[in-house]
């Protein structure tokens, strides 16, 4: 099964990225999928990326605004990454405020515009903070990502960004393991991960880094937690790897 059926993108148009633990990767591998279609696809943040991320086999484009990228833009690229400026203190480029989002998506330049609307700090999982997500009030879909690679660590600033509210909205206290129900009901708050995905937008979570076994356990209880605990589960719940090469290991439809 591809990436893009597990996760039930197959009519997504405006697709918005959160949460920690493979963000990038997973919106640079539905770019390549996409365009190995035969559509045209723009990969942007409403945040900011590492800079070395803007490196790759695609068109880069540096443009102030929405009507500038769609004036730069190379009408042959398949996959246009385009950013608004840089922070050369941090080593990173900055994408577009929603809308310029909203106006891209409305120009119907590109079939798929895959917008990365959070920051992680490269820590495997994420509690947003209540400026974040900054999700795009167009987007049709809200891709929730997480890193088995936190599961099972101790709930401290190296395994989550944020874990105070991480504690503060599961209930886990710091310094204890991070469970599988926790990031459950990290998916599930309306402050979790979707926090601020517009209602009508489809939900799915994606549990990345099941590198072995116990990652893998812990990625499938988070999905069978997500039947039972109430609130709004995703519509669809994949586990699976996106590094060495991509795989699918679990999906499941709420």
């Amino acid at each position: 099964m591809t990436l893009v059926k597990a996760l039930g993108l197959e009519e997504a148009r405006l697709v918005a990225l959160t949460g920690a633990g493979g963000k990038s990767s997973l919106m640079f591998a539905l770019a390549k999928a996409f365009a190995a279609g035969g559509e045209r696809v723009l990969i942007t943040t409403t945040t900011k990326m590492a800079k070395e991320q803007a490196t790759g086999p695609w068109q880069t484009v540096q443009a102030a605004d929405a009507q500038a990228v769609m004036a730069a833009a190379d009408a042959a690229a398949n996959v246009v990454l385009a950013f608004r400026d840089t922070d050369e203190a941090r080593g990173k480029i900055v994408g577009y405020p929603p809308d310029d989002i909203a106006r891209l998506a409305a120009s119907r330049r590109f079939t798929r515009i895959l917008v990365e609307a959070d920051g992680s700090a490269r820590r495997p999982l994420k509690a947003p903070a209540d400026h974040e997500p900054v999700i795009p009030a167009d987007a049709d879909f809200v891709v929730m990502v997480a890193g088995a690679k936190g599961l099972g660590r101790p709930l401290s600033q190296d395994t989550v960004f944020r874990p105070e509210l991480w504690a503060g909205r599961t209930g886990l206290a710091l310094g204890s393991p991070v469970t599988a129900l926790s990031l459950a009901r990290m998916a599930v708050d309306p402050d979790g991960l979707a926090r601020g995905a517009p209602e009508r937008a489809k939900r799915a979570l994606f549990v990345n880094q099941t590198d072995d076994p116990v990652r893998l356990a812990a990625a499938l209880r988070t999905v069978e937690h997500l039947g039972v605990i109430g609130g709004r589960a995703p519509d669809r719940a994949v586990v699976g790897r996106l590094l060495p090469r991509i795989e699918i290991l679990h999906c499941a439809h709420f």
